[in-house]
């Protein structure tokens, strides 16, 4: 009741006020770019473990000269011109081999022995997430192929790639696992994208460590 601050009191800012000032407007900017790039704060965390992991020295017991394939894709038809158009584009280009279905498959055969067959003829097993994928016909073979490649060399002969979110009507038990246990990248059109494709490439390059773990 004795303070009786003059008009020029009340417009000078403290030191405390103003500290308090650029600490909430960093919180919120930061808050802000979460928001955003959540996509590429998670790439870029992808990037530096793959990163810190080749700098290891994993010795590659597998080379992917001993296959025919650097990459085995498995993906949705829906989500085929971007798979085409961007995802296979950008591998070849890095002088990379890629296997994909509409080119590559045996006609005639059944899709579970194609599935079989140039799978294991592959170097990294590249999967690409959307809730077309996991509607598709023969998505549940690829998924028994999947988890058995990841028992005979871990997690490090699969590239996930979250392409488009799987809402919770599409997210079945075994993919939720699948996620869970196995890092993954998101792709995001526009900023941060460049970020995305190096990761992708590392990953697919990346060798397995020595030795590979069977999971019981």
């Amino acid at each position: 009741m004795d303070y009786k601050p003059t008009d020029a009191d009340c417009l000078t800012w403290s030191p405390i006020c103003t500290i308090i000032s650029v600490i909430v407007s960093i919180v919120l900017v930061l808050l802000v770019l979460m928001f955003y790039c959540h996509a590429n704060i998670r790439n870029l965390i992808y990037l530096f473990r793959v990163t810190k992991q080749e700098r290891k020295g994993y010795i590659r017991v597998n080379s992917s000269a001993s296959f025919e394939f650097d990459a085995f894709i498995i993906y949705s038809d829906f989500d085929r011109q971007w798979v085409h158009s961007e995802l296979l584009k950008h591998l070849e280009e890095k002088d990379l081999k890629v296997c994909i279905h509409q080119r590559d498959f045996d006609a005639g055969e059944r899709i579970i022995d194609n599935i079989t067959k140039y799978g294991g003829k592959s170097w990294k097993v590249v999967v690409v997430i959307s809730n077309n994928l996991t509607e598709g016909l023969g998505f549940q073979w690829e998924l028994d192929f999947i988890q058995e490649r990841r028992q005979s060399h871990w997690k490090d002969a699969l590239v996930l790639i979250m392409y488009s979110q799987i809402d919770s009507s599409h997210m079945t038990n075994s993919i939720k696992s699948l996620l869970d246990t196995t890092p993954h990248l998101r792709y995001k059109k526009g900023l941060g994208e460049n970020l995305f494709w190096s990761a992708f490439t590392k990953a697919v390059r990346k060798p397995f460590e020595d030795p590979p773990t069977t999971t019981p």
